[in-house]
């Protein structure tokens, strides 16, 4: 995933621009955004639908609904991240964020998950 990031981050600065777009979204938002988008393409991953065309159609359908619930479309959000990607420092710092609190909140996830687990290695009384 970080070699695809950087692969990304590489060809969207040598084409982008550092004008700051009226419309960018911003940095505390963009991360909990890029965290959701991040999300929503493991769960697909995890769907194992077999077809690239299937899984974009699964994508694009819970991409829609992150950029609805941030109130941003996909202009704005490429916009925005364009300029990031065209800031490396910041960018870098901003993707720190988001692995640490992908992290953690997958770290919360195997907790619960866990928890819940009955306790197969005691024996009844």
């Amino acid at each position: 995933m970080r070699a695809r990031i950087l692969l990304l981050i590489g060809l969207l600065s040598a084409c982008s621009t550092s004008d700051k777009p009226d419309n960018l979204i911003p940095e505390d938002k963009m991360i909990r955004l890029l965290e959701e988008v991040h999300i929503a393409e493991n769960q697909v991953n995890n769907l194992h639908l077999g077809s690239a065309d299937s899984s974009l159609i699964v994508y694009k359908g819970l991409e829609k609904e992150i950029f609805k619930k941030y109130g941003v479309d996909t202009a704005i959000y490429r916009e925005s991240f364009k300029y990031y990607v065209a800031q490396p420092e910041q960018f870098k710092t901003m993707y720190t964020k988001v692995v640490k609190d992908l992290e953690v909140q997958n770290e919360r996830y195997l907790k619960k998950q866990r928890a819940s687990k009955p306790d197969t290695t005691k024996k009844p009384i």
